[in-house]
């Protein structure tokens, strides 16, 4: 191997390593996809054999890394597209891939994230079980496309204790980031309309199951209120305190967008934007990532405050939150007498 082609290809590595939360499990899903031992993955990392051609390519567009050495860009930004590769069979592949990502991200010394979106964010409607399976099948028998429940109707019983206890934990990480947060006033329809239509076309197994969905979104609500006003992220039922990260949310309705994240630490930084929800596209690509991080920043400047000192307001914006709420479950209780 040349100078040049070593340089090259622990380039390559170093850009590779980026998808893994450590060296050993990039080491395990190289040789996974190589068909090769761990020595063999080792002795390509350290740059003692080289990669193939067709080696090379493979980890590329299977792990979403550019091939190209380092310095020379394609004319337009690149971006990659993440999805699970067994989204037909099983709903917790979405999940363990998040929870590679949350623990790599973590890692980052100095990490902040903003959030821009027109809806719940994942990790609040994620934040509770019954709230939670609804919404998990939702992306099943949409996004995923799962056959096992095409013609099933919901109950919370249909997500194993193991997918809830992996959310648990991505959900519970979450909390331990300091960030902002752009919302706006419709946070809340898309799963309102959802809940509505599966109610209108019978797919509630358990009448009991859409009653705690609407307490479920209601102690959300709170819960975000609670944050807002204190300026402080925590998980619900703990008490915030001033090692708690920061929390700024701002009410903007001028934005058009989907679910944006710009995660900025000391080391590196990544934009994420939502395509066919949960699936996402990622960036590393500077020129995005200006793009995107000035568009945020004009949009909170332009924003209302949600906080201790905006009083009124606040208090008016989570009041029309819960009036939307209450609205959609006397629709529905008025329709069916189930409650």
């Amino acid at each position: 191997m040349t100078a040049s082609q070593n340089r090259f290809q622990r380039a390559f590595f170093e850009r590779l390593s980026e998808k893994f939360p450590s060296r050993s499990d990039m080491v395990v899903s190289l040789g996974e996809v190589l068909h090769v031992g761990r020595d063999a993955v080792y002795r390509r990392m350290r740059g003692e054999t080289v990669l193939s051609a067709d080696e090379l390519m493979l980890l590329s567009e299977t792990f979403g890394v550019e091939a190209m050495p380092n310095g020379k860009r394609p004319s337009l930004p690149t971006m990659s597209y993440f999805q699970s590769e067994d989204r037909e069979t099983s709903e917790q592949t979405y999940f363990i891939d998040l929870r590679k990502q949350s623990d790599l991200f973590l890692a980052l010394p100095g990490i902040n994230v903003d959030y821009a979106s027109p809806e719940l964010l994942i990790h609040y409607e994620l934040m509770f079980p019954v709230l939670r399976s609804f919404k998990i099948f939702m992306y099943g028998i949409t996004t995923w496309g799962l056959h096992k429940w095409k013609d099933q109707r919901f109950s919370s019983d249909l997500i194993p204790p193991a997918t809830h206890a992996l959310i648990d934990g991505i959900v519970r990480d979450a909390y331990r980031v300091p960030g902002r947060e752009l919302w706006s006033i419709g946070i809340l329809d898309v799963t309102l309309r959802q809940i509505s239509y599966m109610y209108q076309v019978g797919r509630f197994a358990h009448p009991q199951d859409l009653e705690t969905i609407f307490a479920e979104l209601e102690a959300i609500l709170d819960h975000l209120e609670a944050m807002a006003r204190s300026g402080k992220r925590f998980y619900p039922g703990e008490t915030p305190n001033e090692d708690s990260p920061t929390f700024r949310v701002y009410h903007n309705e001028l934005s058009n967008t989907n679910n944006t994240i710009i995660i900025h630490s000391n080391t590196k930084n990544y934009l994420f934007s939502t395509l066919v929800n949960p699936s996402f596209l990622a960036s590393r690509d500077p020129r995005i990532l200006s793009d995107v991080v000035r568009w945020f920043d004009n949009l909170v400047e332009h924003a209302n405050s949600l906080n201790a000192e905006s009083g009124k307001y606040n208090t008016q914006y989570f009041g029309k939150l819960r009036q939307q709420l209450r609205a959609t479950r006397e629709t529905i209780r008025f329709g069916s007498g189930i409650f």
